[in-house]
């Protein structure tokens, strides 16, 4: 009696098949920090380390640095991600081996659309090398001192907000009041107009400021591009959709851009001393509307038009939240702590004689931002 093959159900073949694949492509890969000896939390298949972000926040990356160290290994998705906080390691990141990290993403991660995709944040390897090397001047010392002259300006205002609160005793929210005064510095010093939020708060210019730098990041599509940036970034770029930058705060950067590059065009900028105006010089060495090649024959190329409005946007975005916020605990500290606060003080008038002209070393002053930010941001 012959034997008959039973027939196995598709079904049952395909099953093994894609268990394996499904561990090739998405387990496999969470073990890459664990063979190097980087500690971290539990990553899962294909959300990686992101459900730690959905139930406590990015802030989740900074309060694990006590329990698993200074260096930590984390999974956007499926993408890797060490997260650093060693100083000497950071040094050497940043300092001596900075030429070997050009890049903060991969070309299959970032969104090619323009004009925010010519960030210096976002560009690639010669691109960023060329963008960034015409940028660094603008933070000089001498740059800087020049600058001062706009910060006091704006400083004198915030003084006298807070002075007009004290004398009536009145309560106000200090982040709408730093906030106020972070987006003036910044208006002026990059793009070398004065907005005056601080009293103007409805001024458009502030409006599509806090638009540009309130990234929602509840939404799902932000979730989607964590979990899924090849495609997210397909999509997006298909749609001509900048995910993280509302559309209508991009349009109205755009027109004020055009505005501006008008105006120095007509008074050639005389005078000037701003982020925008160096980004204008570079641009007026030659506009090319492409930036293949943004580096030929070791030869630094010119800044295009989309380089300087999606840098002016950028250097607002990396300086808006991060000053702002700095400065809120700063005031709250000093509010705390009467002796703290008299220290301050007594070094602001030794150093200055009573008058803030030029930037100065403090040395208490140092001390104590190292110390907010020690305790606020590690």
């Amino acid at each position: 009696m012959a034997l008959e093959v039973l027939p196995i159900p598709l079904t049952w073949t395909l099953l093994p098949v894609l268990a394996v694949l499904f561990y090739l492509y998405a387990v496999r890969p969470l073990f890459i920090f664990r063979k190097m000896g980087v500690p971290g939390p539990t990553p899962l298949p294909v959300i990686g380390t992101t459900y730690l972000t959905a139930f406590w926040g990015f802030y989740n990356n900074n309060i694990s640095v006590s329990d698993v160290g200074p260096v930590k290994g984390f999974f956007n998705g499926m993408t890797p991600a060490l997260v650093i906080s060693d100083a000497e390691m950071m040094k050497e990141i940043f300092v001596k081996q900075f030429h070997k990290f050009t890049n903060r993403q991969t070309d299959s991660q970032m969104i090619n659309v323009k004009p925010l995709s010519r960030m210096v944040f976002q560009l690639l390897d010669d691109d960023w090398k060329n963008v960034r090397t015409t940028l660094s001047p603008a933070f000089s010392s001498s740059k800087l001192r020049q600058m001062t002259g706009a910060m006091n300006s704006c400083a004198e205002q915030l003084v006298e907000n807070i002075s007009s609160f004290a004398t009536t005793k009145e309560s106000f929210d200090v982040r709408q009041l730093t906030g106020a005064f972070t987006m003036d510095v910044i208006a002026r010093t990059i793009f070398g107009t004065e907005i005056n939020s601080q009293r103007n708060p409805q001024d458009p210019f502030a409006i599509n400021a806090k638009k540009s730098s309130n990234i929602n990041f509840n939404s799902p599509l932000i979730w989607l591009y964590l979990l899924f940036p090849g495609t997210m970034k397909r999509i997006c770029e298909f749609l001509d959709y900048q995910l993280f930058f509302p559309r209508e705060a991009t349009d109205f950067f755009n027109g004020v851009m055009d505005q501006l590059l008008s105006m120095r065009e007509t008074d050639g900028g005389k005078g000037r001393v701003d982020m925008l105006q160096i980004m204008i010089d570079a641009h007026k060495e030659k506009d090319e509307d492409s930036t293949d090649g943004a580096k030929a024959h070791g030869k630094k190329q010119p800044l295009t038009r989309d380089d300087v409005v999606a840098n002016g946007i950028g250097f607002f975005n990396a300086g808006y939240d991060t000053v702002s916020i700095t400065l809120s605990f700063l005031l709250y500290h000093l509010a705390l702590d009467q002796e703290i606060q008299d220290k301050v003080r007594q070094e602001t008038y030794q150093v200055t004689d009573g008058e803030v002209r030029y930037l100065v070393y403090f040395m208490y002053c140092k001390l104590f931002h190292c110390g907010i930010i020690h305790v606020h941001y590690n």
